[in-house]
């Protein structure tokens, strides 16, 4: 009735083994941060995924708690979908108008989604042209088209974006439940991209490594060019430190997290078969990219993501991709309290995905 929480915005970040939420508001025309918290689901969410997550009734109850706990303002929540729960491909046309380009991305699209074209949410970026905007999913069924595309000499760059719709519709589902007002729902890689690069126009990769899932985003000038998820995560790392050493999971976790260095370091015994992995994913990532992108080279991998802050984890990165490596910073493009300051650096990689959501409602809010 009064307005309270109207220029406050909510970034709703549920992974595999917790939830993050982060309150934003616009001070001074700056994104502020005004609140933030998270909540562990242990085994439970691991067991379960996400996906069973989200359509079950537990989730909002996590979300109504930490809500009022934490003395949340906004209800307007922008929520992300996991990438490996939606589809980023760069697709070439021939130059043509919105209209016939609406027209063809609902023809070619068979070829690049696994899944008919009716249960799939499309969304699209001509990235070639500075003035379009992304748009949001669009869940109406493709309409028919003659098939006819306009042949042009120039060719555009166009992202399209997928996702299905039932799961769009849990997640939509489980924002009622919440007692949330859904303004937005997208993929991870954009809110990541938001929140760690920004108008940073150097060529870039952000790996971002969750509990189960890496996913590497590459960004030239500030546009993801393409996203790719591997299930390799923090609690491989985890059981690796376990099973070396010998110990249950809970306490290998504590481990983890202590700072204490476990890569290259000669006298600890513990191996990481999953970064090897990761390090092969990502050459073959980069490899590719190269090839498509006329050898354009990645000048930086930024890292992000719970088990990023590893000891010796961006030596290693460094040492076997021979790119400059640096821990992701989501706190860069939004101002902050100071007296929490030390707290936050302990802990801003987890709320990246997060802080990006809530940038897009401000930059909406901006912009207006």
């Amino acid at each position: 009735m009064f307005g309270f929480g109207k220029n406050k915005f909510l970034g709703v970040d549920v992974g595999a083994s917790s939830i993050k939420i982060v309150e934003l508001e616009i001070r001074n025309g700056k994104p502020f941060l005004a609140n933030y918290a998270w909540a562990d689901f242990g085994a439970k969410g691991l067991n379960r995924g996400v996906n069973s997550l989200i359509s079950s009734d537990v989730l909002p109850e996590y979300i109504k708690k930490i809500y009022k706990e934490g003395k949340f303002k906004s209800k307007n929540a922008y929520i992300s979908i996991p990438s490996t729960g939606g589809l980023i491909v760069l697709v070439e046309f021939p130059e043509m108008s919105d209209e016939d380009l609406a027209q063809a991305i609902k023809f070619e699209a068979h070829k690049y989604v696994p899944a008919s074209l009716d249960d799939v949410a499309l969304s699209w970026d001509v990235i070639n042209k500075k003035t379009k905007e992304r748009k949001i999913f669009n869940t109406a069924s493709p309409k028919t088209v003659n098939g006819k595309e306009k042949e042009e000499s120039s060719k555009m760059q166009v992202l399209l974006i997928a996702a299905p719709k039932n799961k769009i519709a849990n997640y939509e589902k489980m924002a009622k439940k919440s007692a949330l007002s859904l303004k937005t729902i997208e993929i991870e890689s954009f809110s990541l991209v938001r929140s760690l690069v920004g108008n940073d126009q150097r060529n870039l990769a952000v790996m971002d490594i969750g509990s189960k899932v890496c996913n590497i985003i590459l960004v030239e000038k500030g546009i993801i060019k393409a996203s790719r998820s591997i299930e390799a995560g923090g609690k491989e790392l985890t059981e690796a430190i376990a099973h070396s050493m010998n110990i249950d999971e809970a306490r290998a976790e504590k481990i983890k997290i202590s700072g204490k260095k476990l890569l290259n370091n000669p006298e600890s015994p513990i191996s990481f078969p999953i970064l090897d992995r990761i390090v092969s994913e990502a050459r073959r990532v980069f490899s590719s990219y190269y090839k498509e992108q006329n050898e354009i080279k990645i000048d930086q991998i930024i890292l992000t993501g719970g088990s990023s802050g590893l000891i010796g984890l961006i030596e290693y990165f460094f040492h076997n991709l021979n790119i400059p490596v640096s821990l992701g910073n989501p706190m860069g493009r939004v101002e902050y309290n100071k007296s929490v300051e030390d707290k936050l650096n302990q802990m801003k990689n987890r709320f990246s995905v997060a802080i990006g959501l809530a940038l897009s409602g401000v930059e909406e809010k901006i912009k207006k």
